[in-house]
C-alpha cells in the first residue's frame, strides 16, 4: 500500500460519497414525485366532475323536470370512464328576484397519498347555476 492511503484514513477515504447522497436523496425525491401525480390527479378528477355537472346542466336546461336521482346517476355516468364516479350531487331549485335558478352542487372527496408519508383526505365541492325558463 502507498503511504498516500496509509495517511489518508478512514475519515480521508470518499468512495462511496456518491452512493450515499443518492441514498439520502432518492425517497425524498421519490416521495415529491408520488405527491406531485397524486395532486394532479385530484385536480384532473374535480375538472371532470365540473366538466359533467355542466354537461347535465344544458339537459336540465331542456328538461327542467329532472330530479335530484336522475341528475345524479347522469353525472356519475359522465364520469365512470374519466374520472372517479365517486361523487355526491345534489340539486336545488331556488326562486330569485330575477327567475328561478336550478343549483347543481358537486362533493368530490379524494385522497392523496404519498409513499412513506400520510394520506391526506380533500374534499373539493363545485357549484353549477342553471337559470331556468319560464314556464
Amino acid at each position: 500500500m502507498s503511504a498516500r492511503l496509509k495517511r489518508r484514513g478512514f475519515f480521508g477515504d470518499h468512495r462511496g460519497a456518491t452512493a450515499l447522497e443518492f441514498a439520502f436523496v432518492l425517497p425524498v425525491f421519490v416521495a415529491l414525485v408520488f405527491g406531485v401525480f397524486e395532486f394532479g390527479l385530484a385536480q384532473h378528477r374535480l375538472a371532470s366532475l365540473r366538466f359533467a355537472m355542466n354537461t347535465v346542466s344544458r339537459e336540465i336546461l331542456l328538461n327542467p323536470a329532472l330530479d335530484q336521482t336522475q341528475v345524479s346517476t347522469k353525472v356519475k355516468a359522465l364520469l365512470d370512464d374519466i374520472a372517479d364516479p365517486n361523487v355526491t350531487v345534489t340539486l336545488q331549485t331556488l326562486t330569485t328576484a330575477s327567475g328561478t335558478i336550478a343549483r347543481m352542487t358537486g362533493v368530490y372527496a379524494a385522497d392523496i397519498g404519498i409513499p412513506t408519508v400520510a394520506t391526506y383526505p380533500l374534499s373539493y365541492t363545485t357549484t353549477v347555476d342553471v337559470a331556468l325558463p319560464d314556464a
